[in-house]
């Protein structure tokens, strides 16, 4: 069976004639004014009509739920209604046009177990630029009004040939817009704060720390460090998996501080945004494991760095400016894992946006893209694991090892002084990669031949040049 609902079109004004009892529904031809609605609602305001939200996003598909339900008279009902804004004296008005009906059956209110039948009325939301006073409404002093209470007046009769009858209910809603422009200027200034603040957290005015132990040159960088891979890298070393994790954290607590300025509601989740938002969090965690386990050097090897006294070494501050291309690259080489993960953060970036301007609830990402991502984020951890510098560090520390010994069995000075140089320059090798996996500074005095070699060497040993 195909119902016939009627809508108002044309703008009801206050202070219009009072329609006729021969009133017709305007869908099937004549004009209604605001008397009879108005009428209703002093007369009945027996409906029970329930917003999806505090304030209603002004340009988008609300509706309006209403008991007790008549969804299945909708071929002998009209439902009237109008929007009315008032500034000061002055009254305007604005028609409620009705996008669809459906009925929903909810919890009872008396008995929540059971179910009751609600009708459902879907309509275009206006803005405040819809009234008549445009010019106003778009001045730059009302960009900052971001909400305006309006009222809804709306009303249902039954009409039989042509002709209203009594009314089935009339309400007075005040309802509250929310206007687009403010609210997303609003959520930019957040995006902008934040990220902001994430950038304050980086030290100001560290200095980085020479080999000899002294302090370098300043770093001032003040617009450096707002850079995406300084905030996310560490002593200038760019994280991919973390700068995808400051993106996404940013991305959807925006969206969802945006929702909350138009709705009044802090959105669901879709389960595919919080799939997503898992991968990448994921992912960080275990790029920092697969980090953390490099670091365990074999028992010996531990001993004699001790030995050495690097674990004593000052721990590296700022060591400069990260670079761009090192979210591209590991041990300075093209990484096309590290590639793959960066298009598809942006690629579905960009998409978690554009969808989520509307509803964060409704979300969907292909089941594809995010396996795509998954794997894109497996295969990146994996490349970091498999980059090992511990082993080529461990191998250096060995042929340190067999130079100091060489060193002290030594007789002849000529030799002992080309064994110290090898010595020192096997030192400087190894220090660097040491000070990149423990975030270290080695001083000078500590990539020389250990004291108690030296002592051990003969007195008649020439001093090192």
């Amino acid at each position: 069976m195909k119902f016939l609902f009627c809508v108002l079109l044309s703008v009801l004004t206050l202070g219009s004639a009072h329609a006729t009892d021969e009133a017709v529904c305007p869908a099937r031809g004549g004009s209604q004014q605001s008397a009879p609605i108005d009428a209703a609602i002093a007369r009945l305001d027996n409906a029970r009509v329930a917003l999806p939200s505090p304030s209603l996003a002004s340009g988008t598909l609300s509706y309006l739920t209403i008991y007790p339900n008549f969804a299945e008279r909708l071929d002998r009902i009209c439902v009237l209604g109008y929007f009315e804004l008032r500034r000061g004296a002055q009254v305007l008005s604005l028609p409620f046009t009705v996008d669809s009906v459906e009925v929903v059956k909810l919890p009872s209110q008396s008995a929540p177990e059971q179910t009751q039948a609600n009708t459902r009325i879907f309509f275009r939301v206006p803005s405040i630029a819809d009234f008549d006073n445009q010019t106003e409404a778009q001045r730059f002093w009302r960009f900052w009004d971001r909400d305006q209470t309006l009222h809804l007046k709306i009303a249902a009769f039954a009409y039989a040939d042509e002709v209203r009858g009594e009314p089935y209910f009339g309400r007075d809603l005040p309802l509250t817009v929310s206007g687009k422009g403010g609210s997303v200027v609003a959520a930019l200034l957040f995006a902008v704060f934040f990220y902001l603040l994430a950038a304050a957290a980086i030290p100001t005015g560290a200095r980085s720390i020479n080999a000899d132990g002294k302090p370098g040159r300043r770093w001032r960088g003040g617009a450096g460090r707002l850079l995406p891979w300084n905030i996310t890298g560490a002593n200038g070393q760019a994280s991919l998996s973390q700068l995808q994790m400051l993106m996404f954290t940013l991305i959807v607590a925006t969206l969802l501080f945006y929702q909350w300025l138009r709705t009044g509601l802090l959105q669901e989740l879709s389960t595919d945004l919080l799939y997503l938002i898992g991968i990448s969090t994921a992912g960080t965690a275990a790029s920092q494991v697969a980090t953390n386990i490099r670091k365990d050097l074999d028992p010996l090897i531990y001993q004699y760095v001790q030995q050495l006294g690097w674990f004593t070494a000052p721990i590296a501050e700022i060591q400069g400016k990260g670079r761009p291309s090192g979210l591209l690259l590991t041990n300075k080489r093209f990484d096309i894992y590290k590639f793959q993960m960066l298009v598809f953060t942006f690629v579905i970036a960009a998409y978690v946006i554009a969808s989520g301007a509307n509803e964060l609830g409704n979300i969907q990402i292909s089941a594809t893209l995010l396996t795509l991502m998954g794997m894109s984020q497996g295969a990146y951890v994996g490349g970091r694991a498999a980059a090992d510098q511990l082993s080529p560090l461990q191998d250096q520390l060995r042929g340190m090892q067999n130079l100091q010994q060489r060193y002290r069995d030594n007789a002849d000075p000529n030799v002992a002084l080309e064994l110290r140089r090898q010595f020192q320059l096997a030192a400087a090798q190894a220090g660097a990669t040491f000070g990149v996996i423990y975030n270290r500074v080695l001083p000078s005095h500590m990539l020389d031949m250990p004291v108690d070699a030296l002592a051990a060497l003969a007195p008649s040993a020439p001093p090192a040049t």
